[in-house]
């Protein structure tokens, strides 16, 4: 438990900023695009030209099956850092998708230069492995709600994780998540009918905790705490 509260704080200071002046500076010289909500922003299986870093925005990652169905992997937000893989040299190519969810900005800097960069710059060294921890932490997450054997817990997990990794603070038993995510979106990221995800969500609604507000959704943590094995970690909110 120790261990785990140290790694929580860490990532707790991550999001809210604590290792980004050095990489914020250096990426103020460096050129912007805007993608409106809805453009690729990088195809699957090519090279990439740039290191993507997010600016402004919300970008969705995801991967397409052989049948023409969407898998999303996850979502990328301000200050991260795409593709992780390919810019530390472990693929050549991107494994996935990465689609504006929203209109973004996001940064575009030479992988050569930005590696450069990093190996003089401990602080923004330290943001990097800050991503990495992040989303291990995030994907395990996701993995566990997978591993639920019910739909109703399914769901519910997978609000857990959207609620902790970026949910914002109405008050201090109420979040919403500020990701334009529809009872599709749900469906893809669980393995679900978008049919069946929208019968859950009802019965949550029903029992006050999940609502909708402004096409978001609302979730209210205390009750969400009741339904869950394991704590609502507040300290993961961003």
């Amino acid at each position: 438990m120790y261990i785990k509260s140290l790694i929580l704080r860490w990532y707790a200071n991550y999001q809210q900023g604590d290792y980004l002046i050095n990489l914020q500076t250096y990426l103020q010289a460096q050129k912007t695009k805007l993608f409106r909500k809805g453009d690729v922003i990088l195809q699957q299986d090519i090279e990439p030209a740039y290191a993507y870093v997010i600016k402004e925005g919300i970008i969705k990652t995801y991967n397409i099956t052989s049948k023409g169905e969407e898998k999303p992997i996850g979502f990328d937000v301000k200050d991260n850092l795409f593709p992780l893989g390919w810019v530390l040299g472990k693929i050549s190519r991107s494994q996935y998708y990465y689609e504006a969810m929203s209109d973004c900005c996001v940064y575009l800097v030479p992988r050569a230069q930005l590696l450069e960069f990093l190996r003089g710059n401990n602080e923004a060294m330290l943001q990097i492995l800050n991503q990495c921890a992040s989303e291990t932490l995030i994907h395990q997450m996701h993995i566990n709600a997978l591993e639920q054997s019910k739909a109703y817990e399914k769901v519910i997990h997978t609000i857990h994780y959207f609620s902790l990794c970026f949910g914002k603070d109405l008050r201090k038993d109420m979040v919403e998540i500020p990701l334009p995510i529809t009872q599709q979106d749900v469906a893809n990221f669980t393995g679900l009918t978008r049919e069946t995800v929208g019968t859950e969500l009802k019965k949550l609604a029903t029992e006050r905790v999940v609502l909708s507000r402004n096409r978001n959704y609302v979730v209210l943590t205390d009750r969400l705490d009741e339904l869950l094995d394991d704590g609502y970690e507040r300290r993961l909110i961003r």
